[in-house]
């Protein structure tokens, strides 16, 4: 800007070497970690309780200590001129809205683990009548500190994530994993999409629909997925009527830890079978699962959806008989009730072989192809996602 070429020329020289020697440096560095950088990624941590509410972990205050060292005990003074002035040792760090949320996120395995470490911790000294129980557990529990209930978190929290992270590599109905099947795909929405089973079809029009996200349950969507999914349902219940045809659908919710990708299942059945399909499924439910149950048997879902009727974080199986509503079931014993329980009721009224509705049949890839393409004719004169309208 002075008209300094001279100094402009020196500096851009200076500037082209500085830049050379932060390559060969960054090189050498990422050769020695063994690791490139564009590898690295940063994350949050968030830990997810059994409502299905997701809380981001705090990071420790302080460095992480090596585990192989023994770790100094540290003692909370608790009183001050004869007056308590704290319980714990956090008091000072934690306001009303960290221990309300402490307490939420806890379970009572932890309040029984707190108790029994207390409880063994009973080597005081009484002060007579004036000592009581309530106080030694106090003090007891302030003088131990809790140390490390910060660094479980964030180990919890990083366990949780890795397993999401590689159950969403190997799950087929997310877009970036490699084993999304995506010619089977008919439509695609703002949040939810359309597609075919990757197995043999349970009958003619048997189509899946599915969130992009990676979401769990019903229970747990938020209001602008459930919303396009209701308008997936009118479409799809509309074009199976113009062809005779009667919509169930079917989601099964179970084993909440392995974070399964929610599917909600469309299954067109013929008119006169599918006027005792809630014969069927009410009588079917009743039967199963545990016979003393904790939560009511069966819950009629005609007046109100599955998530006004189903607690967040339960496991549940539900039907719906088109635009009319169904039925719902919280399931006890996950490990009595099938997964394929409302592909089973459906094989058994219409007496198809248990090798359909048990684990599928593998198709061909050319039989794939054919089924999508199809369901994609008769798809095409209700597709509400070219003109976003219903």
């Amino acid at each position: 800007m002075m008209g300094n070429m001279e100094l402009a020329e020196q500096l851009k020289a200076q500037l082209e070497k500085a830049n050379k020697f932060k390559e060969t440096i960054t090189q050498i560095s990422s050769k020695k970690s063994g690791v490139e950088t564009e590898d690295q990624q940063e994350v949050v941590l968030v830990r997810t309780d059994q409502s299905g509410r997701v809380w981001p972990v705090n990071t420790p205050g302080k460095p992480l200590e090596s585990k192989g060292g023994r770790r100094r005990r540290q003692m909370a003074s608790t009183h001050e001129e004869k007056e308590r002035v704290r319980y714990f040792h956090d008091d000072d760090n934690l306001n009303l809205n960290d221990l309300v949320k402490n307490e939420k996120m806890g379970t009572a395995e932890n309040q029984n683990k707190l108790f029994m470490r207390m409880a063994s911790k009973f080597m005081g000294k009484t002060d007579g009548d004036c000592y009581t129980l309530d106080d030694m557990f106090v003090s007891k529990a302030a003088e131990k500190g809790h140390f490390g209930e910060e660094e479980n978190q964030r180990e919890k929290a990083i366990a949780e994530h890795r397993s999401l992270v590689s159950q969403m590599e190997r799950c087929l109905y997310c877009f970036d994993s490699s084993q999304f099947p995506k010619h089977l795909i008919v439509a695609i929405g703002i949040k939810v999409y359309l597609c075919l089973p990757n197995f043999r079809s349970l009958t003619e029009g048997h189509c899946l629909i599915v969130p992009l996200q990676h979401h769990r349950a019903a229970t747990l969507l938020d209001e602008d997925i459930w919303e396009e999914i209701q308008m997936f349902r009118k479409s799809l219940v509309k074009m199976f009527e113009d062809k005779g045809l009667y919509c169930i659908f079917l989601e099964t919710n179970m084993n909440m830890k392995k974070q399964y990708h929610m599917v909600y299942e469309c299954i067109p059945l013929p008119k006169e079978v599918a006027d005792m399909a809630p014969i069927y499924f009410k009588k079917a439910i009743m039967e199963s699962d545990e016979e003393w149950s904790m939560n009511k048997k069966l819950i009629d879902l005609s007046s109100k959806d599955i998530r006004k009727s189903v607690p967040r974080g339960l496991p549940y199986f539900s039907v719906d008989f088109g635009l009319q509503g169904g039925f719902a079931h919280v399931i006890e014993d996950q490990h009595k009730f099938p997964r394929y329980f409302g592909k089973e009721i459906i094989g058994g009224m219409l007496d198809i072989e248990p090798r359909l509705w048990r684990k599928g049949i593998r198709e061909s890839f050319e039989d794939q192809r054919k089924k999508a393409l199809q369901f994609a004719q008769w798809w095409k004169p209700f597709d509400f996602t070219k003109s976003k309208k219903c």
